[in-house]
């Protein structure tokens, strides 16, 4: 243990931690756009940086260790115009259209801006005009909005273990891309969505099908349904100001059912077929001689992350459906037969957790005679 002044005020530390460590476990609110908690330290933004009292020099807070009788000031007059200068910086290259930005209200960027008083672009501008990709159909990338703070990099790569994207060219036309600039849909991407998570703008976000599905709701020859997956319903509430871990599944039905959906489903049923249908297909397995182990996932995209880098291991996957695609499949047969509904009238939505679903109800497998089990999902 040694002895830290942050702002003058002595702090127990642990020798090798980094300065942001020490402060967050104090309390010290620092800001960051590149740290990405339990990864190695990049300090690619420098919007941590804080002050060496003693040395009178900035230094990044994610990158460096604390030491013995270390003075820190976290907010000092040279740090507050480091921060800014570096916010205007940013700025300077970044689109102009925040109100209509699919981050409205939830950007890392637009935030910092406002706490640290940038009312006006204080460095020459210069645009970007790079093509956006929205050739995924889950995710779309406009590097027009990206910061180059390379967290979807890292989590691809450290994490995810895909590499679809990384950095390429040098200077002011470095920006992030997929190999041989080519576009998502033809790269390694797995659909997965961890870069929308940590993407701090509107550089990388969900494509988006709410407009589909109110043109279907407002078919008066479309019977719409929905189906939710349960990890859903327990955890929207939040987003309402409700409870954490809330479970608002009758309040979330009643509400679709207002909007205008005919029925709603929930995907809960065909998670235990899911497990009925894979027990049995196991047990053929055994009894026939068939390909074991069997391995199986009701995520595709993990399903997509065999198929791309192990394809020897797609004789072990499960022929089962994942309870998203089951229920698509039982909507568009089973339930339309049960109503004397056409298939083809239907319009099925599905509201899941995960932006690899948009991927995995896009599949040729999932549908019959031109007809997709799923036809949007949220």
């Amino acid at each position: 243990m040694c002895t830290v002044y942050v702002n003058d005020n002595p702090v127990k530390a642990e020798a090798g931690e980094t300065i942001l460590t020490l402060l967050k476990r104090e309390g010290i609110n620092i800001p960051t756009l590149c740290h990405i908690e339990g990864l190695t330290p990049t300090g690619a933004c420098r919007i941590c940086v804080v002050e060496l009292a003693d040395a009178g020099r900035l230094v990044p807070g994610c990158s460096s260790l604390v030491y013995d009788n270390m003075k820190i000031l976290t907010h000092s007059t040279k740090v507050i115009n480091a921060r800014k200068t570096i916010i205007e910086l940013l700025l300077s290259n970044h689109p102009d259209d925040c109100l209509y930005c699919v981050r409205q209200g939830n950007c890392e960027l637009s935030k910092l801006a406002q706490e640290y008083g940038v009312r006006h672009r204080g460095q020459k501008t210069f645009s970007r005009t790079c093509c956006v990709d929205i050739s995924s159909p889950a995710i779309i990338r406009d590097s027009n909005k990206c910061i180059l703070c390379g967290k979807c990099v890292r989590v691809c790569e450290e994490i995810q273990g895909v590499s679809a994207i990384d950095f390429v060219n040098r200077g002011s036309s470095a920006e992030v891309s997929c190999a041989f600039n080519e576009n998502l849909n033809i790269s390694s991407c797995v659909n997965c969505g961890q870069c929308v998570t940590v993407c701090p703008t509107g550089a990388l976000s969900e494509n988006q099908s709410i407009d589909n599905v109110i043109e279907a709701l407002n078919d008066k020859d479309k019977i719409v349904v929905i189906q939710h997956a349960p990890s859903i319903s327990v955890t929207i509430a939040e987003e309402f100001g409700m409870k954490p871990g809330l479970d608002v599944a009758g309040t979330m039905t009643a509400a679709l059912k207002k909007i205008g959906f005919n029925y709603v489903f929930d995907t809960a049923f065909t998670a235990d077929l899911t497990i009925m249908e894979e027990g049995s297909e196991l047990v053929d397995r055994i009894k026939n001689s068939g390909k074991l182990p069997m391995l199986t996932s009701c995520s595709p995209g993990w399903i997509k992350f065999v198929e791309q880098f192990y394809p020897d291991f797609i004789p072990n996957l499960s022929s089962c459906k994942s309870p998203q695609a089951m229920l698509g499949a039982m909507i568009k047969s089973y339930f339309a037969k049960e109503k004397g509904i056409d298939p083809k009238n239907i319009y099925s939505v599905s509201l899941m957790p995960c932006t690899a679903k948009k991927f995995e109800a896009n599949r040729p497998e999932l549908g019959r005679n031109g007809i997709a089990d799923i036809d949007a999902v949220l």
